[in-house]
């Protein structure tokens, strides 16, 4: 076994030019070596329990987000087996070879799935035992799907620790019910609680602790957000303890009284719980942009722990209660297109059919109103107008249908998001990704880009390279790196330049202005507050 002075110093040791392992709080891990398509060395760490396995009683329970494990308190409403503990310590040496399963969701996963991936691409030695940048990587998958496994490609090459995590999804993750130990928001906990395994255990892999950005979509010093926002109408509903109580009755549960529903559906199975979840929406909320009734949610008053969110996601950034941190977040020209179906089915006259005669579909379910109110009718037809004019709704203006899914999924709340922080930041900054009609989370392929970088002429060789080189200096120096002609310019109150992204770059202001100043109008004399909990 060959041990470097200075990787014993940070827990890491070579063995047999192919393994190596690190010694971190929990116990001894075996990882893996790697290289990039360029050369570049790195290390792989896959499947590390951060949090015991929400299983039997723990199931929806509410991650403590601390355990004696990491040196932290842990709040008293969480001691006991109510709640998953930070993740148990191992006496024999544990590989870590593989990514772990996949958190529960449609297709398959385990709820045994809170592990934490970590990629290194040095062991640290005495001559050169500075601390990395970390990159923090929150998949999408809009609370229902995906998970952490990921190939770091290229970003491997530009000095970086990268982490990524598995969290609890749809009915495990946001499931809330007032009175118990699971108060919702059981997802977005897991994700804190994998933050504070890095920040007690990252230095072993040779990151700074110190030096955190989140990308995605706290204990962090940056952030970059992608195509998303908490902001967007599918990403936050006032509370889902109703639709906990629809899933019961669902389920032949009858009986009043939220401790015995919760007890009840702790035992039904996987499987009868993910086929009753899809039918639990009506028809009204499924067509007006809530796929999943299970999503980050208001949190009941529990005296004996903080709430993750005690006030809806709009109120909290217009009053600038978020992390004032160096800040990028930005969207895609036509995310809508993930959103529409096929171009094959909106050929078809039934497609727009079915849109015109329910138009009130276009009125997002978080601005409040009542459906088939004077008001929700009035919000309808000026979308329509301002969306189509005088046109008909066919295959001819789909266009104009993909613009409206762009705007009211993604860039409209990513704009208000934008204006929130730059209120409070100097450091928000915005960018639109339009490299080839690009559509939702398209720009994720290209900041992991894992291709061979051989012809650097290629376009796919240039996004990768614009990507990586940007987020990589931003979660260095808190400033993204651009070619020397380009500057991108800070958001400020009274101005909104942002970075149109291409195979060049173009320093533009005012992103899709007319739309976004149709959408404010609305929400400025429309919204209801007071339904948003």
């Amino acid at each position: 076994m060959l041990v470097t002075g200075g990787a014993a110093k940070f827990g890491l040791k070579c063995v047999s030019g192919q393994y190596v392992t690190v010694d971190i709080d929990q116990g001894t891990l075996r990882g893996n070596t790697n290289s990039t398509v360029s050369g570049t060395t790195y290390y792989t760490f896959l499947g590390i329990p951060y949090a015991k396995p929400p299983l039997g009683e723990l199931r929806f329970a509410t991650c403590p987000v601390a355990s004696a494990i990491y040196g932290f308190r842990v709040p008293s409403v969480l001691v006991g087996a109510k709640a998953p503990q930070a993740a148990d310590s191992w006496t024999s040496q544990r590989d870590a070879l593989q990514f772990g399963s996949n958190c529960r969701q449609i297709r398959g996963g385990s709820e045994d799935c809170l592990f934490v991936n970590v990629f290194t691409p040095k062991l640290p030695n005495e001559d050169d035992n500075a601390l990395l940048p970390v990159l923090f990587v929150i998949h999408g998958g809009a609370f229902i799907g995906r998970s952490g496994d990921l190939t770091p490609g290229h970003m491997m090459d530009k000095g970086l620790v990268i982490v990524s995590i598995n969290y609890r999804l749809n009915v495990y993750g946001f499931l809330s019910l007032e009175g118990t130990n699971a108060p919702g928001n059981a997802g977005l906990k897991d994700q804190t609680l994998a933050l504070k395994w890095v920040q007690a255990n990252i230095a072993k892999f040779g990151g700074d602790p110190d030096n955190v950005t989140i990308v995605g979509e706290s204990l962090f010093h940056r952030a970059i957000s992608e195509s998303g926002s908490a902001l967007n109408p599918w990403a936050y509903t006032p509370g889902t303890q109703d639709y906990a109580i629809r899933l019961g009755n669902r389920l032949r549960y009858h009986t009043e009284g939220n401790q015995g529903l919760l007890y009840f559906l702790r035992n039904a199975t996987v499987e009868a719980i993910d086929k009753a979840v899809p039918i639990i929406l009506t028809h009204p909320e499924k067509v007006r942009y809530l796929s999943n009734p299970f999503v980050p949610s208001l949190e009941y008053p529990n005296p004996d722990e903080e709430p993750f969110l005690p006030y809806p996601p709009r109120y909290m950034e217009s009053q600038g209660l978020f992390n004032r941190v160096p800040y990028i977040t930005g969207s895609n020209s036509d995310e809508g297109k993930a959103f529409v179906g096929s171009d094959a089915s909106m050929e078809e006259s039934t497609y727009w059919e079915t849109i015109v005669n329910d138009l009130e579909r276009v009125v997002p379910l978080d601005l409040g109103l009542t459906k088939g109110s004077a008001e929700s009718v009035e919000v309808a037809n000026k979308v329509k107008e301002f969306y189509f004019g005088d046109q008909e709704l066919s295959y001819d203006t789909k266009q104009h249908w993909i613009d409206l899914q762009t705007d009211l999924l993604i860039t409209l709340g990513v704009q208000t998001t934008v204006r929130s922080h730059s209120s409070y930041s100097n450091s928000t900054y915005n960018y639109q990704f339009i490299y080839n009609g690009a559509t939702h989370g398209a720009e994720y392929s290209y900041v992991f880009y894992a291709g061979s970088m051989e012809d650097g002429s290629t376009d796919a060789v240039k996004m990768a390279t614009l990507f990586a080189d940007m987020w990589s200096d931003f979660a260095k120096t808190g400033d993204p790196s651009l070619e020397e002609e380009t500057e991108w310019l800070p958001v400020s109150e009274s101005s909104f330049p942002y970075l149109q992204i291409n195979t060049t770059l173009t320093p533009l202001y005012n992103l899709e202005n007319d739309r976004m100043n149709f959408w404010f109008d609305i929400y400025n004399n429309y919204y209801n507050i007071t339904s948003q909990g």
